[in-house]
């Protein structure tokens, strides 16, 4: 089962890759204190009936997978682990296979390689059961 292949490519493709990665950390740091949904919630104060800012949450009372990741996400900036955990459980295991995934493209677009997703059946399921086990963790054990 072969989900990614290694790929070589030009040296202004892989600064393309490094910009954009760069660029996604960016908005993701400034994403977590600027939510737009703390803005629609001025807006929409009726749908708001958590402290989340979790459309789902709010509207159904199920939590998304996702639910508590911003909080998470502050709670570890400030190396608070305990937070971190409290908040999404999964979280700590998110967090950690995304700065994982993200040095491995950045060091590899540094030598003129890159990451290329192999989609298909088998990607897609394997998503989905990472998902789904996302969401049952921060269902049973979540703090949102």
């Amino acid at each position: 089962m072969k989900f990614f292949s290694v790929q070589k490519v030009s040296s202004a493709e892989a600064k393309k890759i490094r910009l954009f990665l760069i660029l996604s950390l960016l908005f993701i740091f400034i994403s977590t204190y600027l939510s737009p949904s703390k803005l629609i919630r001025n807006f929409l104060p009726g749908i708001f009936h958590r402290e989340s800012n979790c459309l789902l949450l709010n509207i159904t009372g199920i939590p998304c997978p996702f639910c508590g990741m911003t909080r998470s996400f502050e709670e570890l900036i400030k190396f608070n682990f305990m937070n971190t955990f409290y908040y999404n459980p999964s979280s700590v295991f998110i967090f950690t296979f995304l700065a994982s995934i993200s040095l491995v493209i950045f060091v590899l677009s540094v030598y003129n390689y890159k990451i290329s997703i192999n989609s298909g059946r088998k990607t897609f399921i394997a998503f989905a059961a990472v998902l789904l086990t996302v969401w049952i963790i921060n269902i049973i054990f979540g703090h949102y």
